[in-house]
């Protein structure tokens, strides 16, 4: 007959207790370290097994294989459940247009000149609950010489027409993004930022902007939209602009006025992020009618793979969103494709 230790060695004990110390540690980790998701979880199962074997005693070793198998699906599994459950949390997020998202009309000191801009001071919190402070600037002259350049692209029948416009974007209005840069600049010399967490700053940015749609007609009346469109503008009628070209705004103008739909969003981080030499990509999805950002870098999660590099997919139309995790209304990858990179 077994001793007592070595059947609660064996049995469902040893998982309850395996699977509480796991949770624990992966939280402690994630929160000190914060590690990409796998490589938090492998440390994870590794000290709880470890304060198990001390508490309980050391199981068989097909124990242990089919103990750590059902522990693995089970954290599979809440991984999973975890982008579904963020959206259901956070589907009524949509923030509406405030005083403090409005954007101040103000001068800069500049080459022995006073330059006027449109800025805006940013407070927020990244996914992790880290703070940030920092001013979206651009100069007023930048902003009325770049507003309308998206009526001079011209294509002709290249088939990448959404990729060739965001590149063509990206060209244009980098050299004017300069003072949102230097913000960027600033915070990652002040906080010190490794990789991961200066994107993880810079995409919590521009996710905590409230959602406007961008539209290529006029803004309507709600009532005159799908419901997904409808709630969303009854509770923020200001959330639209209209008679924009593609329906996509530059980024200089979204700095200028904060109204920035999926790949107006996008377009920027693009921009910022390839100027701080990130290997990233913007992905468009004509099923999902949507259009998120791509980063390659070493995480765990949604992913797409394309000339042999794997991005790592990230929304950016609402606050919560961590890397690797999408809404669960779009997150089959096989309706994404990726439609421009950085390298």
């Amino acid at each position: 007959m077994e001793s007592k230790k070595e059947g609660l060695s064996n049995g469902c004990l040893w998982i309850f207790l395996t699977f509480i110390l796991t949770v624990v540690a992966f939280g402690v980790i994630k929160f000190a370290i914060n590690l990409p998701n796998l490589i938090t979880l492998f440390i994870a199962i590794l000290l709880s097994l470890t304060l198990t074997f001390k508490i309980l005693g050391k199981p068989s070793i097909k124990s242990i294989l089919f103990n750590v198998t059902i522990l693995i699906i089970v954290f599979s599994g809440l991984n999973y459940l975890g982008g579904f459950w963020n959206e259901i949390i956070h589907q009524n997020d949509t923030a509406v247009f405030t005083e403090e998202e409005s954007v101040a009309t103000d001068t800069i000191f500049e080459n022995n000149n006073i330059i006027p801009v449109f800025t805006s001071r940013r407070n927020w919190k990244d996914n992790y609950g880290n703070p940030y402070t920092g001013n979206l600037t651009v100069r007023q002259k930048d902003y009325d010489r770049l507003k309308n350049h998206i009526a001079t692209f011209r294509y002709g029948n290249e088939p990448n027409f959404w990729g060739n416009l965001y590149n063509y974007i990206d060209e244009k209005d980098t050299p004017s993004l300069d003072l949102v840069m230097n913000t960027f600049k600033e915070i990652h010399a002040e906080k010190k930022l490794n990789q991961m967490e200066f994107a993880e700053m810079v995409v919590s940015c521009i996710q905590d902007i409230p959602y406007s749609f961008v539209f290529q007609d006029d803004c309507l009346p709600a009532d005159n939209y799908e419901d997904a469109i409808k709630d969303i503008l009854k509770d923020c009628p200001d959330c639209c602009i209209g008679d924009v070209l593609y329906g996509v705004q530059n980024p200089v103008s979204f700095i200028k006025n904060l109204k920035g739909d999926c790949d107006t969003r996008t377009m920027l981080i693009y921009s910022i992020l390839n100027y701080f030499n990130y290997d990233v990509a913007i992905a468009n999805s004509d099923f999902y009618r949507h259009s998120i950002i791509g980063i390659n870098i070493a995480a765990t999660g949604k992913n797409k793979k394309y000339k042999g590099k794997t991005y790592m997919l990230w929304e950016t139309t609402s606050k919560h969103f961590k890397i690797g995790v999408l809404p669960a209304t779009s997150s089959d990858v096989k309706h994404w494709n990726i439609v421009l990179t950085s390298k």
